[in-house]
């Protein structure tokens, strides 16, 4: 889903969790944000149903910056924050581009077995970088 193909209808799926403190809490503090080079991966029960969580991506050049992820409190420990996360990353390795991401530093080793390294730290806050793969690396390290 991209804001670019149709500003309305994505802001009126989308634009709840860019308007709740709770949300923005839960994506790190910050207010989130949106562009052209904005993509962001989805998940509902049904088409037409409310949004249960998404990731949010940046693309900037040949890579992709992991910017937001969140999935409503209700459905948490469900596994759809893993099959989000599946999605986003087959989609970079599909485009052979490499991705990054700045994570609290408890997310870190969840996210080793994916390919990201430790690029740097600030605080709490650590940026880790994942290269370019084939498709499908992120399928085997699901398995």
């Amino acid at each position: 889903m991209r804001s670019a193909d149709g500003e309305a209808a994505f802001f009126s799926v989308m634009g709840r969790f860019f308007a709740s403190a709770a949300v923005r809490r839960d994506c790190g503090g910050y207010p989130l944000n949106d562009g052209a080079g904005y993509r962001w991966f989805v998940a509902r029960c049904t088409p037409k149903a409310e949004v249960l969580g998404f990731v949010g991506v940046e693309r900037q050049a040949d890579i992709f910056r992991i910017r937001y992820g969140y999935v409503c409190p209700e459905i948490r420990g469900n596994g759809l924050f893993r099959a989000l996360r599946m999605a986003v990353l087959a989609y970079i390795d599909d485009l052979g581009a490499e991705s990054w991401a700045s994570v609290p530093e408890t997310c870190v080793q969840p996210l080793a077995p994916y390919g990201f390294i430790t690029h740097s730290t600030r605080g709490t806050w650590v940026t880790l970088k994942r290269n370019a793969y084939a498709a499908g690396r992120a399928d085997r390290a699901a398995g």
